[in-house]
């Protein structure tokens, strides 16, 4: 299976389990001193390897037709950072997003072997910035998955299934804080 055809299951499968918009999120995977990436404003359960860009670590288009994500300058941000991910996921996932840092680590005893480390949380910065970029990968230094406030999560992993598992975690997580949260105030009456 070619490179581009394992990272669109992955791509697809975000998709289909509602991580991905149609047209938002974003996904990519280091290969070598390259990024292969979603491309911007693409119908994500449709894209094909064609459609897909690869840039460098400072965002030079080095093949493919179509401009990258508007978020490039984060993902190459997180791997000049950290050199053990090769893979980054960016989702518009909506509870871990509204939950922010009111997530609560402690209802999922699985959490902390999966995600590896806390969840950091970043303030809202207005996306496709460099700023944005500097502040998400500055997160990650000392984190796996940061949920960026108003905007959506990001989850860094050595491949992409280590990324997309860490997505799926923290939104488990987000709906196990909230159900915890109904079911106390139910309690209290």
């Amino acid at each position: 299976m070619s490179t581009e055809a394992e990272f669109l299951k992955y791509v697809h499968l975000l998709y289909h389990r509602g991580h991905l918009t149609l047209l938002s999120g974003n996904v990519s995977m280091r290969v070598g001193g390259e990024v292969l990436i979603t491309p911007t404003s693409r119908p994500k359960p449709f894209l094909t390897p064609e459609e897909l860009a690869w840039i460098d670590l400072e965002g030079r288009v080095l093949r493919g037709f179509l401009k990258p994500t508007s978020e490039w300058r984060m993902h190459v941000a997180i791997y000049k950072r950290r050199p053990d991910v090769g893979a980054v996921v960016h989702t518009h996932d909506v509870l871990p997003t509204v939950l922010a840092d009111g997530i609560d680590p402690s209802v999922l005893s699985e959490t902390e072997a999966y995600l590896g480390s806390g969840i950091a949380v970043v303030p809202y910065i207005q996306p496709g910035t460099a700023e944005l970029a500097e502040a998400v990968a500055s997160a990650l230094e000392r984190s796996n998955v940061a949920v960026l406030k108003r905007h959506g999560l990001v989850a860094v992993g050595r491949d992409l299934a280590e990324a997309v598992n860490r997505i799926e975690v923290v939104a488990d997580l987000a709906n196990a804080t909230f159900y915890a949260a109904v079911l106390s105030a139910i309690k209290r009456g």
